[in-house]
């Protein structure tokens, strides 16, 4: 199955172009062609859909993101998937002059055996010198829960949290990052608002669950989880279609056997 190349969506709100990236960045995605495009001096990024960039997407990335910052716009990343968190960690510049809002984390069940994906904000780790993931039942990370939400759920941190959070912004053990915080700020309270949901999972505008099945190998975005259907049971196994029966091997047979009994009438019958 081919993958789902770059698709980029854009809704102009005042000042501010909130942009939807989903699919595939790699050599052919279209990202240069879209700067003239942004037209707001605010640009938030949507990144939850991302499902794999390869090196050349991100050589591509860094000089779209410088491209942005040399015509003056801001950049907010929210909805980070794990793919892009990889590349925060991964390439020094791949942030470049935009900053983090908020990302997605890979969590895991292990009394419904469910792996899962909640999302953090970069507020969710202000005041931690060593960032720690949030457990279920924080108050400040409400998103951190299993979708089933029994009393047995077990979620735990699925990743090394060092490894992973090495890409949040600490002085001093402090994770926010004030520039971006006094950029929200000054934006209109109606935007201010608007970027507020985009980063609430449940109920969006988006329809993106509370969380999802990922394979870090492959679905990186947030997905409704692998038997969303049905909570309760995993799928029954449907059986493939019975092929259609060749008439020709019968068709032959029927000729052949004809053939023999007319032959064994010749030369012992005549």
């Amino acid at each position: 199955m081919s993958e789902k190349k770059l698709t980029i969506g854009t809704n102009t709100v005042e000042d501010v172009v909130f942009v939807k990236l989903s699919g595939v960045i790699d050599e052919d995605n279209t990202l240069a062609r879209t700067t003239q495009k942004l037209a707001g001096r605010t640009i938030v990024l949507d990144l939850a859909e991302i499902k794999r960039i390869n090196s050349c997407g991100v050589r591509d990335w860094v000089n779209w993101l410088s491209d942005l910052h040399a015509k003056s716009k801001t950049v907010i990343l929210a909805r980070c998937s794990p793919c892009i968190v990889t590349q925060l960690n991964l390439v020094n510049n791949f942030v470049g002059s935009a900053m983090v809002r908020s990302f997605f984390a890979p969590y895991y069940c292990a009394h419904c055996d469910l792996e899962v994906l909640c999302l953090l904000q970069v507020e969710d780790f202000a005041g931690q010198a060593t960032p720690t993931a949030p457990k279920p039942g924080d108050p400040r990370a409400p998103g951190v829960q299993c979708p089933r939400r029994t009393a047995q759920c077990e979620l735990e941190f699925d990743d090394i949290e060092a490894a992973y959070f090495a890409f949040l912004p600490r002085d001093g053990g402090h994770a926010v990052d004030a520039a971006l915080i006094a950029h929200i700020e000054a934006l209109s309270p109606s935007l201010r608002a608007r970027i507020e949901r985009l980063d609430t999972v449940a109920g969006d505008d988006s329809g993106t669950p509370l969380s999802g099945a990922y394979s870090p190998l492959t679905h990186t975005s947030v997905s409704l989880a692998r038997d969303s259907l049905n909570m309760s049971a995993p799928p029954e196994d449907i059986a493939p279609p019975a092929r259609p029966r060749n008439p020709l091997p019968i068709a032959l047979s029927v000729v052949a056997a004809v053939l023999v009994a007319v032959l064994a009438w010749t030369v012992f019958g005549g």
